[in-house]
């Protein structure tokens, strides 16, 4: 700009989209245009934007960040926007600063030692080849080649976006940031990411990778059996999502094997936490590892599991099968990984009790759920999340009124095989089809619909109706048309 070229600083406070403008003047002078960074020395403007929910403070965390990320910049100069510029004494005015936001968050529950984690070691080595990047939401675990590449095992965001996680933010109030880069570069000389393996598709696992491909052209390697829902969030409702596409370079198959740099890898199939995910084993070190995602927690951390607790943390909506915990369980005890990564706490160094534990796992899981719902091998029903299925895409844009033809995926809710009539009801005058299916007991199966709208909408719901063996179900998945009003969605 004229001439000048400037540095794009992530500064999240005030907003989480806030940045600063970072230049060298010919005298050497290194500034900032700071935004509301900083107001004056150990001062904010306003503290009131940073309560980003309700009755948190998000948004003091990211300050506190961008306060952190100006002081290593070494900074000569800051020109907020507003404020009064600070000529001098730069340091001292973001230490100040940085000290009174930790008193202030310091008070609330969530909020003691939270920023006591930005001065913390950013990864902690695992072994030789694998390590944790300790300044992630969920864990980011790098696999460093003797090549010198490496491999996230997702990468989502930086604690610097976290805020104690006060509640789930609605999609304006999140934002990726690059973490763990500098420190590779340090410890282990590597200057880029090369490929993210993704363990599911959820936004606190997966929210980095555009900025990673953007920046570095990182690939993205997800399983085959979630990669659409990264690729094409608008044509999914599942919870969690990162709403911007992921461009996935490679798709994997489960219960394949494949290399990476030397390592092999395998897939198996999880449903628990979401069905929407997969087990990755590999060995490294002379060590047997396994990822798995956000399935499995203990209450009393991972330093010891003889009498640690089994935390449950399904979420129904995105795909809890009754048999969840039995498939990962058994994948677990064939396998008998010597360290488990997992999504949210440390390395798990694994032994007689806790593979105790994720034997009896299985059974708590469905033994609970069957106490508390009407699951019997031999009752009528939707298995554990009570999906009667779902229309992909969820989401139909179109400018004409032309047909438009959808996937559905029904599910057969009796103990027996049947036959199930399936048919997309919309407003009166829209025409469409039906298909008659043939699914075991307790089945999904997918077929095409096709439905020819007769009026412009904007978010017209439509639905598919289940009839199975002449039992009605009603109407078990929706779908929004959108028709004539543009592409937003």
């Amino acid at each position: 700009l004229a001439g000048r070229e400037f540095e794009v600083i992530p500064l999240p406070g005030v907003t989480c989209g806030q940045v600063g403008l970072a230049t060298t003047l010919s005298n050497g002078c290194r500034i900032v245009f700071c935004a509301e960074a900083i107001h004056s020395p150990g001062r904010l403007a306003r503290i009131a934007p940073l309560q980003y929910n309700y009755n948190d403070l998000s948004g003091a965390i990211g300050a506190y960040a961008s306060a952190r990320r100006l002081s290593e910049l070494n900074v000569d100069a800051l020109l907020p926007s507003l404020g009064e510029p600070m000529l001098d004494h730069c340091e001292d005015a973001l230490s100040r600063l940085r000290t009174n936001i930790e008193a202030m968050v310091s008070v609330r529950p969530w909020g003691a030692g939270m920023v006591r984690e930005f001065e913390a070691e950013d990864l902690e080595q695992v072994t030789e080849h694998v390590w944790l990047d300790r300044k992630s939401v969920a864990n980011t675990w790098f696999l460093v080649a003797d090549s010198g590449k490496v491999m996230a095992i997702d990468y989502g965001y930086d604690i610097a976006m976290a805020g104690g996680w006060p509640g789930y933010p609605k999609k304006d109030r999140r934002r990726a940031l690059l973490h763990g880069l500098k420190s590779l570069e340090a410890r282990v000389g590597a200057r880029r990411i090369d490929v993210v393996l993704v363990s599911h598709f959820h936004d606190d696992h997966v929210a980095g990778i555009p900025v990673l491909q953007r920046l570095h052209g990182t690939e993205c390697w997800a399983p085959a059996n979630f990669a659409e829902l990264l690729e094409h969030p608008e044509a999914h409702t599942f919870p969690c999502g990162w709403p911007f596409p992921i461009t996935v370079q490679r798709k994997l198959d489960l219960d394949q094997t494949f290399e990476w740099e030397g390592f092999v890898f395998h897939l198996a199939p999880m449903s628990g936490h979401t069905r929407f995910s997969a087990l990755i084993g590999f060995e490294a070190d002379g060590k047997r590892f396994a990822h798995t995602g956000d399935q499995y927690f203990f209450g009393e951390g991972v330093e010891s599991f003889e009498k640690n607790s089994r935390m449950q943390n399904h979420v129904y909506r995105n795909g809890a099968l009754l048999d969840g915990y039995e498939q990962s369980g058994k994948w677990m005890l064939d396998w008998r990984p010597d360290i488990v990564l997992q999504g949210h706490q440390p390395p798990m160094f694994t032994d007689e009790h806790f593979f105790r534990h994720i034997a009896e796992w299985s059974h708590d899981y469905a033994d609970l759920a069957r106490d508390v719902m009407p699951l019997g091998d031999d009752e009528t029903h939707f298995n554990l999340d009570s999906w009667g299925g779902w229309i992909w895409p969820y989401r139909i844009v179109q400018d004409s009124l032309e047909p438009f033809t959808v996937e559905v995926t029904v599910r057969n809710p009796l103990p027996y095989a049947a036959t199930l009539a399936v048919e997309l009801q919309g407003p009166i005058g829209w025409s469409t089809t039906q298909e008659t299916l043939f699914a075991g007991p307790r089945r999904e199966v997918r077929c095409q619909l096709t439905m020819t709208p007769n009026a412009r909408c904007r978010r017209q719901p439509i639905a598919v109706s289940l009839v199975a063996d002449g039992k009605p179900f009603g109407q078990v998945a929706e779908a929004l048309v959108t028709i004539g009003n543009g592409s937003v969605w």
